[in-house]
């Protein structure tokens, strides 16, 4: 008995079925992957890791797909919108996201001092973002939680005090 191989035109064929079967397959799971996946907007946004922490609050600027008329919006183009955040980690091994930006002055930022946050007028605040002379308002804060050592901050809302 001779093994002849299988003829092109049939081998072509079940290739061709496989590889739509494929594509097939592929275009009914990825719908569900994206139903299913939790969402990537502004309300889960990853600004750092835990160890970017351990020399002490950081600071940086997060661009927002748009604006939620927070303090110190600048443009960023296509409708998005740029804030500089500090990070800092709190005394209870919590960590917090504050407005980098100081409230009723737009020119103003908030600065990261050696045991508080300063803006240029000489105002303090505490690295939870609350003001240490109460005749100050509080910065914005962010809620926060922490995900496998990244430092995910909602900034869809602000923490009310």
């Amino acid at each position: 008995m001779s093994e002849d191989p299988p003829p092109f035109r049939r081998a072509a064929i079940g290739c061709l079925v496989l590889a739509l079967v494929g594509l097939g397959f592929a275009a009914l799971v990825r719908p569900l992957i994206f139903s299913v996946a939790p969402p990537r907007d502004d309300s889960v946004a990853i600004v750092a890791t835990l160890s970017d922490l351990s020399a002490g609050p950081i600071r940086v600027d997060q661009v927002l797909s748009r604006s939620y008329s927070l303090d110190g919006e600048l443009g960023a183009g296509d409708g998005r919108v740029q804030i500089p955040v500090i990070i800092a980690g709190t005394g209870f091994g919590g960590v917090t996201a504050i407005n980098a930006s100081s409230p009723d002055r737009e020119d103003c930022p908030v600065e990261i001092g050696a045991d508080r946050l300063v803006d240029c007028d000489g105002r303090t605040w505490t690295y939870e973002g609350l003001p240490i002379d109460l005749a100050h308002p509080a910065l914005q804060r962010f809620p926060t939680q922490v995900s496998d050592g990244a430092i995910v901050v909602d900034f869809t809302r602000t923490l009310e005090d």
